[in-house]
């Protein structure tokens, strides 16, 4: 470990940087008890393979991007098909909603053919007792008729036959 410091201390590094940047650096090395050329130089062996992608998207940003970018995309699917999912409760839920005001519709029809039906019965019941009597009716009368055909035919018989008896 002794050689790593002494390696250190051998080591000077300069940078072109600002009065306040160099207090800041300084206060920094202070902080963890190092000189400032140990902490610029461990800064910068840190920060070494990353130089190529100062300004730029390293490798492992881009796969984080390209990951949200699909998950969003996802979502977005997601969403389009809760959308369709609703829409699709909507419209069967209304066609649930006219179905039964169809059926609603068909069973206060049905109770008001029902009643029309049972006054039509019971005027068709009416109508064939009228019947009946009427026929009743139209017997006494046709008996009645021929009764009265017969009493004609006689009649007239009897004055056909009293006009030829009388003109003898």
């Amino acid at each position: 470990m002794e050689t790593e410091v002494t390696k250190f201390r051998n080591l000077t590094l300069s940078l072109k940087v600002a009065p306040d940047e160099k207090i800041m650096l300084r206060r920094m090395a202070e902080k963890y008890n190092v000189s400032l050329s140990e902490l610029m130089y461990n800064l910068v062996m840190c920060f070494k393979d990353q130089y190529e992608y100062i300004g730029r998207i390293t490798p492992k940003e881009e796969k984080l991007a390209e990951n949200l970018r699909l998950e969003i995309k996802k979502n977005d699917k997601l969403k389009v098909h809760l959308e369709n999912a609703d829409y699709r409760v909507k419209m069967e839920q209304e066609r649930a909603l006219d179905a039964i005001r169809a059926k609603d519709d068909l069973t206060y029809q049905l109770k008001e053919q029902k009643a029309i039906n049972s006054e039509q019965s019971e005027e068709i019941g009416r109508l064939k007792e009228d019947i009946e009597t009427l026929k009743q009716k139209n017997q006494v009368l046709k008996k009645d008729k021929s009764n009265q055909q017969i009493k004609n035919m006689a009649a007239g018989g009897i004055g056909v036959a009293a006009g030829l008896l009388l003109r003898r």
